[in-house]
């Protein structure tokens, strides 16, 4: 049973205004694909991260802002602009599906005419996949 600890925002058939990725990185490796997923539709932001199978959402009054490391320190959190990597701002998202996997979550963000963005979080691990649409 997939387990959602506040509540998940309204997003079929809204425009992704902005799609960020909080990644989480110890000296200089990739721990967590995505730490964070941001997202802004209606001109409100959004948080979504997972724990221990745990699906989060919460609403963040202010844009994010990356994290700045102190010199010396192993952990870093570098903020990937997603909306433009796929090229998403402004797509519409068409549907947004949550599902319970073994030992996690994984949610499926259907963007039209743009693709499919893919949150799987399993073990702990939380990954990203991009799946480019079809366009005529």
């Amino acid at each position: 049973m997939l387990e959602i600890d506040g509540i998940q925002p309204r997003l079929a058939n809204q425009e992704c205004e902005e799609l960020l990725c909080q990644q989480y990185c110890y000296r200089g490796q990739l721990q967590q694909e995505v730490d964070v997923l941001l997202l802004k539709v209606n001109g409100r932001w959004h948080q979504l991260y997972f724990e221990e199978g745990i699906v989060f959402w919460r609403l963040q009054e202010e844009a994010p802002k990356a994290v700045e490391a102190q010199p010396g320190d192993p952990l870093t959190y570098p903020l990937i602009d997603l909306g433009d990597k796929y090229a998403l701002k402004h797509a519409v998202i068409s549907d947004c599906i949550a599902e319970p996997l073994p030992g996690g979550a994984r949610l499926t963000f259907v963007f039209e005419d743009k693709g499919t963005l893919i949150v799987k979080h399993s073990d702990n691990k939380t990954s990203l996949r991009f799946i480019k649409g079809i366009t005529s």
